[in-house]
């Protein structure tokens, strides 16, 4: 699973994580699974001082609802030792403070990482069970189109490329009460 993309069904529509969220599976041991939703953005940001005059402001996402109180980082470079290949080009790692350095130094710019609160996990009967009863759709990606799937409107985009059986859908609000 390391590497491939989840989409949510509809059937998670009652499901407040994960309702219409794609999540980038960034590891499998023998026994769990990691992964971030990709394409939930916070709307909230976190900094650093770096002088009295001078922050550095990084946009945070929602990774899912384990380990709430950890950031966690997916980067589209390895410029140190301490990330986890997830294939190609792609790495993850937690190590915020040395994020925070990169960017001060100019090693790399916002759009080359996601920053993530918390992560979504799942053992491994429990993920197999969740697709086998088609509450994902499992897309493999390029590491080039991981970090366009932040976007809000990513999953309606991601669900018409899956067909008509999504229509009602994609092209219903984020909140359909309010249809």
């Amino acid at each position: 699973m390391k590497g491939k993309i989840l989409i949510s069904s509809p059937s998670l529509l009652n499901d407040l994580v994960f309702y219409k969220s794609i999540i980038l599976i960034v590891d499998e041991t023998d026994d769990d699974i990691t992964g971030f939703i990709l394409n939930r953005s916070l709307n909230q940001f976190l900094t650093k001082n770096l002088n009295s005059s001078e922050k550095i402001k990084v946009d945070l996402y929602y990774g899912g609802p384990v380990s709430s109180e950890h950031y966690f980082i997916i980067k589209s470079r390895k410029n140190n030792l301490g990330l986890i290949n997830i294939y190609d080009n792609l790495y993850w790692g937690n190590d915020i403070e040395l994020l925070f350095i990169q960017l001060k130094k100019g090693n790399i710019c916002n759009n080359d990482f996601i920053l993530f609160e918390g992560y979504s996990g799942w053992n491994v009967k429990q993920l197999d069970n969740e697709i086998y009863n088609r509450n994902w759709t499992v897309l493999d990606k390029k590491v080039n189109e991981i970090f366009g799937l932040k976007n809000k409107n990513s999953w309606n985009v991601q669900a018409k490329k899956l067909g008509e059986k999504y229509s009602l859908w994609y092209n219903s609000p984020d909140d359909i009460t309010l249809n």
